[in-house]
C-alpha cells in the first residue's frame, strides 16, 4: 500500500472470515475501510470444516470462485454415534454438502479479494492503543517499526477469541478444551463423530493428505491425564479406537474452546464481531458460516450508523440479533447434549452441559442484563408440521371467485427490518401458525398488502399482485396465506 488515508469510515482489526466479510460489504456500500492484521499470511488455522450455508455467503459477496479450489474436499460422508452407544448413523455426503478447505489458503485469497475492492491493509501490524475521541477513535498502529496514527468513525474488532479479555467474557457453556492431532491419511475419506463418558470426538480428512482427530473434554480431566488423555478417550470408542496405534508419538495440540459472549459487544462505536463477540460451542459445525452471516448484519448496522450517527437503531438492532443468536444457540446445545447416550450415565461432562445456568453476577452490563432476561424467558413451543405438497393451481381454481377476510388472529408489531442496506422499523405480521413474525413474504411487504384486502376476491388479489411480481410468486404467496389460515374465505370466517 503506497498511500494510507488518515481518516477512515470503518477500521477493522483482524483479517479472518468475519472481518473480511464485513469489509467487503462495507466497501460495496462505498465506505473507506481499513484493516489491521497482526500475522503474515498464509497462516495455519483450524476451522476448515465449513457448513453448506457458506456457499450462499460467498456467492453473495461475489467470491464464490474461491470455494472452487480442486484441493478442497466436498460431499464428505460421516459415521455418527451419538444417541445410541451401539448404533452407528450413516450421514451421506450428498446430504451434507459441506466442504473441507485449507484455511491458510482460503483466508489469504479472501483477503486478496477484499484488497482488490479497495481495502486499505496494514499487515503485519500491531495495534498499540485505541483512544476515544469525539464521535470516533484514534488508533496508534505499529507497521514495519513505523508508528502510524489514524482516525476512524467506527472500529470493528474481529480478532477472534483474543479480541475479548478473560474478565470481559460471559460463559454461555461450561468450560471445555480441545485436544487434537493428525495422522497421515491415505485411505480414510469420511468423518467420524462419537460420544464417550468424558467428552466426544470428531475426525475428518483435512488438507495436506492428513486426518485430524479432535477430542472435546473437560479441562480438569485433560490436565490430570496430560497428552495420554486423547488416546484414552479414543480407546473407549468404536470408530476411533483403530487410530490409537497410528497417533503414536504425534504431537498433541490443545486450546480452550469454551463458548462465551462479550459483556459489551457494542461499546461507543467499538464493535465486536465473529469470535470476539460470540463463540459457538464446538458441537456446532457452523462457526465460520455463523460468524460471516452475523458480519453481514453488522455491516448493515454500521452503514446505518454512518448515515445517521444519532440513531439508536444500529446498536439496538445489533444487540437484538446477538441476543437471539446467543440464546437460541445455548438452548440448542444443551438440548443436543441431553440426546447423547452418555448423558443417561450422569457423568460430570454431560450433566454440566445439559443443565447449564447462565451467571452474569461478575459481568453486569446493560447487554448482559438483557441476555439474562432473554435466557430465562420461557421459549415458545412451535409444532413443526409435516409439509405435504400443496396443489397450488387446484386450490386457487376452487377459490378463484371467493371473497376473503383477514383472520381475526392476525396482528402486527413494530420490528427492525432491512431496507436498502439500512435498518428501519417495519410492521411484522404475527399469527399462531407462524414460527416467527414476518415483515416480508417473498419480498412482498405484508403490512401494506393486508391493509385493504378484506372483502377482495382471489381473482382481484391475483391481478393486483401480478402488476409487480410474477404469476408463480403470486400463486405461492396466496396459497401460503390461505393454507396457514392468515386469509380465510368469507363463507368460512364465521366458523
Amino acid at each position: 500500500m503506497n498511500t494510507l488515508p488518515e481518516n477512515f469510515d470503518v477500521f477493522i482489526l483482524g483479517a479472518g472470515p468475519a472481518g473480511l466479510c464485513a469489509a467487503i460489504r462495507l466497501l460495496d456500500m462505498g465506505h473507506v475501510v481499513g484493516m489491521l492484521e497482526q500475522e503474515q499470511f498464509p497462516r495455519s488455522q483450524i476451522g476448515e470444516s465449513l457448513s453448506p450455508g457458506i456457499y450462499n455467503i460467498f456467492e453473495y459477496l461475489n467470491a464464490g470462485r474461491l470455494l472452487e479450489d480442486s484441493t478442497y474436499i466436498k460431499n464428505i460422508s460421516a459415521k455418527v454415534i451419538w444417541e445410541n452407544e451401539t448404533h452407528t448413523y450413516d450421514r451421506l455426503g450428498q446430504n451434507t454438502q459441506g466442504i473441507i478447505v485449507d484455511r491458510s489458503k482460503l483466508d489469504q485469497e479472501l483477503l486478496k479479494f477484499a484488497v482488490s475492492k479497495g481495502l486499505c491493509l496494514m499487515q503485519p501490524a500491531k495495534l498499540k492503543q485505541s483512544i476515544k475521541s469525539g464521535n470516533g477513535w484514534i488508533l496508534e498502529i505499529v507497521n514495519d517499526s513505523i508508528e502510524i496514527r489514524i482516525n476512524s468513525k467506527i472500529i470493528l474488532d474481529a480478532r477472534g477469541r483474543k479480541g475479548t479479555l478473560l474478565d470481559e467474557r460471559v460463559s454461555i457453556a461450561p468450560s471445555v478444551v480441545a485436544a487434537w492431532t493428525h495422522i497421515d491419511n491415505s485411505s480414510f475419506d469420511e468423518s467420524f463423530v462419537e460420544v464417550t463418558d468424558d467428552g466426544w470426538l470428531w475426525g475428518s480428512p483435512v488438507s495436506g493428505n492428513r486426518y485430524r482427530i479432535m477430542a472435546f473434554t473437560d479441562p480438569g480431566a485433560l490436565k490430570k491425564n496430560g497428552a495420554l488423555h486423547l488416546s484414552a478417550l479414543m480407546s473407549k470408542t468404536k470408530l476411533f479406537s483403530p487410530f490409537v496405534r497410528k497417533i503414536g508419538s504425534s504431537s498433541i495440540a490443545t486450546c480452550l474452546v469454551t463458548s462465551f459472549v462479550s459483556q459489551t459487544p457494542w461499546n461507543e462505536q467499538f464493535v465486536k464481531l465473529g469470535e470476539a463477540a460470540f463463540t459457538l460451542d464446538p458441537l456446532s459445525s457452523t462457526g465460520v458460516e455463523k460468524a460471516m452471516r452475523f458480519s453481514l448484519q453488522v455491516a448493515i448496522a454500521v452503514n446505518t450508523y454512518l448515515k445517521d450517527p444519532h440513531s439508536q437503531h444500529p446498536k439496538n438492532f445489533y444487540e437484538e440479533k446477538m441476543l437471539e443468536s446467543v440464546v437460541n444457540h445455548t438452548h440448542w446445545t444443551a438440548d443436543y447434549y441431553r440426546q447423547a447416550w452418555a448423558y443417561c450415565k450422569k457423568t460430570a461432562f454431560w450433566i454440566k452441559r445439559a443443565s447449564f445456568q447462565l451467571d452474569i453476577s461478575k459481568n453486569k452490563t446493560g447487554f448482559t442484563l438483557k441476555l439474562e432476561k432473554e435466557f430465562n424467558n420461557d421459549r415458545p413451543i412451535f409444532e413443526h408440521k409435516a409439509i405435504e405438497p400443496i396443489p397450488v393451481d387446484y386450490i386457487l381454481l376452487r377459490l378463484w371467485n371467493e371473497e376473503i377476510v383477514v383472520s381475526a388472529k392476525v396482528t402486527f408489531k413494530s420490528v427492525y427490518a432491512i431496507d436498502n442496506d439500512c435498518i428501519v422499523i417495519k410492521q411484522a405480521l404475527i399469527h399462531p401458525n407462524l414460527e416467527r413474525p414476518l415483515v416480508y413474504l417473498d419480498q412482498l411487504e405484508l403490512f401494506s398488502f393486508f391493509k385493504n384486502i378484506n372483502g377482495s376476491a382471489i381473482s382481484d388479489i391475483m391481478g393486483n399482485l401480478n402488476k409487480s411480481i410474477t404469476i408463480e410468486k403470486s400463486k405461492k404467496i396466496l396459497v401460503f396465506l390461505l393454507s396457514n389460515q392468515l386469509l380465510i374465505p368469507t363463507r368460512l370466517s364465521a366458523f
